[in-house]
């Protein structure tokens, strides 16, 4: 396999050293709907992502899910971790489907299997998940009393199949701006939940939303929340990494 740049191909055995990989999984906030046009680029040529079955340099949108795909929280994170750790490089594997339920990542479902046979074809090992979701899940009540068993379910899965049993799985809470006027009368459940597991699941973490605000839909957080938050996840997986 080959890692395709403007100007060159380089083999895979050069591309994997000091080589870090992050999943990025779940719905729309992962994937990103943050205005382009809001926020300066973020380029290093440290920073790659998997597309089309090979690697390249990243570039926002790193996911292709919807038209409106935007700004996400994982380019601010890659970039906050190379100021910590400036002989890496971070590979990006995108695989949020905005709209998504918990029940749709679960072991054997599409999404599930995709995003597990990204991370084979990519050729490399993750050092972490990322993972933003739980706002569909929050406009039933039967589905957030499901939540914590499925989430579980797919942390366990994830590392049984891809065999790495302690990979760093880092979520998100939930929007502070997300509420029953917004559809979603259970976020605070969801991002309860995903703070609880902190004290059950090891090498997990759940990261802060806190003062961040939406792109005016109650529902996405806007480009400079999401670089803010992927600031907040990179700090995470350091205190998971070097604690």
């Amino acid at each position: 396999m080959f890692i395709f740049r403007l100007e060159s191909q380089i083999s895979m055995d050069n591309f994997t050293e000091n080589l870090h990989c992050f999943l990025l999984m779940g719905q729309s906030n992962m994937a990103g709907r943050g205005d382009l046009s809001e926020v300066k680029p973020i380029t290093d040529e440290r920073i790659f992502m998997f597309r089309d079955n090979h690697w390249q340099l990243a570039i926002e949108p790193l996911h292709q899910d919807r038209p409106e795909a935007g700004v996400g929280p994982a380019m601010s994170f890659a970039s906050t971790l190379l100021k910590s750790y400036p002989d890496l490089k971070i590979g990006l594997i995108p695989c949020a489907v905005g709209a998504t339920s918990i029940s749709q990542w679960l072991p054997g479902s599409d999404l599930y299997n995709r995003a597990v046979n990204t991370v084979r074809t990519a050729g490399v090992s993750l050092q972490g998940v990322l993972w933003h979701q739980g706002e569909y899940d929050a406009n039933e009540i039967s589905r957030v009393r499901m939540y914590r068993e499925r989430i579980t379910l797919l942390i366990e899965s994830i590392r049984r199949d891809l065999k790495l049993p302690q990979l760093p799985f880092i979520a998100g809470e939930l929007g502070g701006f997300i509420n029953a006027e917004s559809g979603f009368p259970f976020s605070s459940d969801i991002s309860a939940i995903l703070y609880s597991l902190e004290n059950v699941i090891p090498n997990y973490a759940c990261v802060s939303a806190a003062g961040l605000i939406d792109n005016g839909d109650n529902l996405h957080f806007n480009a400079e929340s999401q670089r803010t938050f992927g600031r907040r996840y990179a700090r995470k997986y350091l205190q998971m990494w070097k604690g």
